[in-house]
């Protein structure tokens, strides 16, 4: 039996110890990083090797804390100390959050890093306690280091990366993730194989390029196309369904206007609301050099969005993004159909047809918005059981009697103003109809009536901008209202 090493000093000298010996070299190493820095004629290839051994002592002081955890778990620390696991020890010595402490301790156990490498092993050294490295249970702390449970086990290809600085924590749970989910009549052949791989994966690539790699790793190893694909499948529809019980939402109100939240969806609502806002926020594809391409294929001058302004700090930038992106899920909110919340079904169906169609039983064939042709009488049945917008067309196919006259515009004015226009009425405005409020061309109060003559559609900003003054004309361009603006009245 040998004695402990000094780790760390006996007196708590920050310098004593072999890690007092490594805090000092990080002082060198600190102060060595400050020259560089001061440096000139440093290159990106000097100072990317430089990343690559920092990113590889990183990845052995981690490594080296893992096996900390592992030869905890192996002496049975928790019931030493009264704690309930060797997971909620971690997290009250090293001062770190629960969760992370238990998945830690799991990790390190996995990879095995509580076993002493083999080929650093001296003569004759037992690392067990006087009792053999058993408690007893009665919560004593002792002096060994391992006990029966180290026997026999050893360190897994992947604790050896980790412990090489090759790979990344978050590297060993993708691995050690992946070995689980491997089917039970992989063999063990096959599954030595398959870690071996991922292993190989994980030195070039990221934890999440690896994830998606590891998925069809049993095909490295020579599975089965159809099994290979069968077991892909099973983890993505996993993942899915854990992805779904995960979902949450909260918000709450600020008291000053505004309200706060967090949500988690699976990734693939996640993106699709993404891809929404992205599209709110982008500039016009159409436009080159900073201008817009009209309805009517002018040009006009656009303002540079504040997160592309070349001249604003990386920050700045990145908060008027932010901050127009909040804007447009505002308004996408405020435009969410809620007429499939009631008892009628999911969406509401606009369908054109003619007066006298819907009242001969053998009438016309009709359409949907997006033209899929419908028959007279199955408009008639589907308004039934529908949400449905029946357009009934004049001889010209212009929408006929939409509505009473009111104050605000109806819905089924709406869906008439829908068949005239697709987006903004503002030039060069793509944001969908959909997302557009119904504005008076002849304000209300000016005498204006709430009739189609007198409607345009109006995404919030522009339709703000003329609230707050911007001066603009009106053209027309076929059956479409044009607003063009100009600048801000001073």
């Amino acid at each position: 039996m040998a004695a402990a090493p000094h780790l760390v000093d006996p007196q708590d000298d920050p310098a004593g110890g072999v890690c007092g010996e490594l805090n000092a070299g990080l002082d060198r190493l600190d102060a060595d990083l400050d020259a560089l820095a001061r440096a000139e004629g440093v290159t990106a290839r000097h100072l990317g090797a430089v990343m690559h051994e920092l990113t590889r002592l990183v990845n052995r002081t981690h490594a080296l804390h893992d096996k900390g955890a592992a030869i905890a778990d192996q002496i049975d620390v928790a019931s030493r100390t009264g704690a309930r696991s060797t997971g909620q020890w971690l997290a009250r010595v090293t001062n770190s959050d629960p969760r992370a402490a238990h998945r830690q301790a799991s990790r390190a156990a996995a990879a095995g890093l509580g076993v002493p490498s083999a080929s650093r092993e001296e003569p004759g050294l037992e690392l067990v306690g006087p009792d053999d490295g058993r408690t007893g249970g009665d919560g004593s702390d002792g002096d060994g280091a391992g006990g029966d449970g180290a026997r026999g086990q050893t360190v897994t290809p992947t604790g050896r990366a980790q412990l090489a600085g090759e790979i990344s924590r978050e590297h060993v749970e993708v691995i050690q993730h992946t070995m689980a989910a491997l089917p039970s009549t992989v063999t063990e052949e096959a599954r030595a194989g398959c870690e071996a791989e991922l292993v190989a994966l994980a030195v070039g690539h990221s934890p999440r390029d690896l994830r998606q790699l590891a998925r069809r790793v049993l095909e490295r190893v020579g599975t089965a196309e159809e099994q290979v694909d069968a077991h892909e499948h099973d983890q993505v529809a996993a993942q899915e369904e854990r992805a779904w019980e995960r979902s949450s939402f909260w918000v709450r109100d600020n008291g000053d206007g505004t309200m706060h939240g967090q949500f988690t969806v699976p990734t693939l609502a996640g993106q699709a609301l993404k891809t929404i806002l992205d599209a709110m926020s982008s500039p016009r594809r159409a436009g080159t050099g900073g201008r817009d391409v009209g309805q009517a294929g002018s040009t006009v001058p656009r303002e540079l969005p504040a997160w592309l302004d070349t001249s604003l700090d990386p920050r700045t930038r990145q908060l008027a993004r932010q901050q127009r992106q909040g804007q447009d899920l505002a308004t996408l909110l405020t435009h969410l159909p809620t007429d499939h919340l009631h008892d009628k079904t999911a969406a509401t169906v606009l369908v054109t047809t003619r007066l006298s169609d819907l009242q001969d039983v053998t009438g016309r064939v009709g359409s949907t918005a997006d033209g899929e042709p419908l028959t007279a009488g199955q408009v008639r049945q589907i308004a039934c059981q529908a949400g449905v917008v029946p357009v009934v067309l004049g001889s010209e196919s212009q929408p006929l009697d939409l509505g009473r006259q009111a104050r605000f515009f109806t819905a089924v004015q709406r869906a008439a103003l829908a068949l005239t226009y697709t987006t903004c009425a503002a030039d060069g405005c793509d944001i969908p109809f959909g997302w557009t409020e119904t504005h008076h061309l002849q304000p209300w109060t000016a005498g204006g009536r709430t009739d189609l003559a007198n409607a345009v559609p109006l995404c919030g900003h522009h339709h703000r901008a003329l609230d707050r003054g911007y001066e603009h004309t009106v053209r027309r361009a076929g059956r479409q209202v044009v607003i063009e603006l100009a600048r801000r009245r001073t």
